[in-house]
């Protein structure tokens, strides 16, 4: 982008004093444009600054605010945009002494902010101070803006004629806009000079100061207002005042997003268990009867499996927690790999009991599931010595809602978990499944 600025105000250059079309609604459209983004930059530096505490960011909406308040009472000031001579009382001359103070005073003030921070470094800043320094700060630089202005509308005759009707010429070779272009050339050396632009924000600052260099440089070089030169400042000045602003709006994007995935990520992680990764009770909870509810309606059955670690607690006794943390790990992999349709799941019931949730899934279907998990389970072959298997097995009870049947989730719960028992009294490591 500041290539683009260069290369254009170098291609405009030899013809920035060619008359250009009076297009009369540019003006209040640009001043509207300026004093919004200007406005907007403002906020979010000192909402930066609320956030981090960093006194440069308060001193850099202070400056931003100082820019809104100048280029507000320009546009009301200025001849031709509001009223033919201007409003609050404002002299031929107070237009231009107002951009002479504006466009002096952001880069002055944004030099100042830079130097602030040998003044407050990174965490220097005590708490009780925060409020007063944004206060000094920000109402500072707006005290600055309205003396200034105030000067340029009621006590111009103290200042010097820099214009002469809409020509402004002589305004290249004047002392005080040599200085503006100073300032602003200065500035924005300087800022590069001490950062290298190590930052987003000192990146896009810099763009905005040499942005604001292009505005100076061209609208003297012009010569006259609606000029070729004129119109091309006009468009650099929006630049200037809008670079921050958009890489603040993108730097906030970015924190939603990343706001956004952390906040799925936290729901998600508290509807997981936190040993074996599947769901947890709570999403059982939730999510069973609302399935069961809509199965009924749809007249579609609905299966559950309930599943249990055959001689888990001999397991633990003989072989340590650790090792019955890793069982279940191993045995909810299996059995979560063992579902192919995405709308079954499984979840942690309770110690070494699972439970498996099958939409739209008959009892002949369900019992198939179950086998395969079972099987998959023993094609673990975890060594459980205490076992007649001699390795980790399940037993799993099988209870299938009957289409546009009356079973509640409790009573679906209980039918699937004396399933589970059957298979336990009938030797363990088998399937035992009754329709509701």
């Amino acid at each position: 982008m500041g290539l683009l600025l260069v290369l254009g105000a170098v291609l405009v250059w030899p013809r920035a004093s060619t008359p250009a079309p009076v297009v009369e609604p540019f003006l209040p459209m640009f001043g509207m444009a300026v004093l919004l983004t200007e406005g907007l930059t403002a906020h979010l530096l000192y909402t930066q600054y609320s956030v981090s505490g960093r006194p440069i960011y308060a001193a850099l909406s202070g400056a931003y605010l100082f820019a809104a308040i100048s280029v507000a009472v320009q546009m009301l000031a200025f001849p031709g945009v509001f009223s033919p001579t201007g409003l609050l009382g404002a002299g031929a001359q107070s237009a231009v002494w107002i951009w002479v103070f504006w466009h002096g005073g952001f880069p002055a003030l944004v030099a100042a902010s830079l130097a602030l921070r040998r003044v407050f470094p990174r965490g220097s800043q005590r708490r009780g101070y925060k409020w007063l320094i944004a206060a000094c700060l920000t109402a500072g630089a707006a005290l600055i803006a309205s003396a200034a202005c105030y000067v340029a509308i009621e006590h111009v005759v103290w200042l010097p004629d820099l214009i002469a009707g809409s020509s402004y010429r002589a305004l290249a070779e004047n002392p005080i806009a040599i200085a503006v272009v100073c300032i602003n050339i200065g500035t924005f050396v300087g800022l590069v000079a001490t950062t290298r632009l190590r930052t987003m924000l000192e990146l896009w600052l810099a763009i905005a100061l040499l942005a604001g260099s292009v505005d100076v440089v061209l609208t003297i070089h012009a010569g006259a207002r609606y000029s070729l030169g004129w119109y091309t400042a006009r468009i650099a000045a929006v630049c200037a005042s809008s670079a921050v602003l958009g890489m603040l709006l993108r730097e906030i994007s970015h924190l939603y997003r990343s706001l956004h995935r952390a906040h799925e990520s936290l729901i998600q992680s508290s509807l997981r268990d936190g040993l074996t990764k599947t769901f947890n009770r709570q999403y059982f909870d939730t999510q069973y009867p609302d399935l069961l509810d809509v199965s009924a309606n749809a007249g579609r059955p609905l299966s559950v499996l309930m599943v249990d670690i055959d001689y888990f607690k001999q397991f633990n006794d003989n072989f340590g927690h650790r090792a019955g943390d890793d069982c279940l790990r191993a045995v909810a992999s299996a059995l979560q790999s063992g579902l192919r349709r995405p709308w079954d799941f499984v979840a942690r019931f309770g110690g070494e009991e699972f439970v498996v949730v099958l939409p739209n899934c008959d009892t002949s279907t369900a019992r198939e599931v179950a086998e395969s998990l079972r099987r998959a389970v023993e094609a673990l072959d975890i060594s459980a010595p205490h076992s007649p298997q001699g390795r980790v097995t399940i037993s799993i009870g099988v209870s299938t809602s009957a289409p546009q049947g009356s079973a509640t989730p409790g009573e679906l719960l209980e039918e699937a978990d004396r399933g589970l028992y059957r298979a336990k009294r009938a030797g363990r490591n088998r399937v035992e499944a009754d329709a509701a």
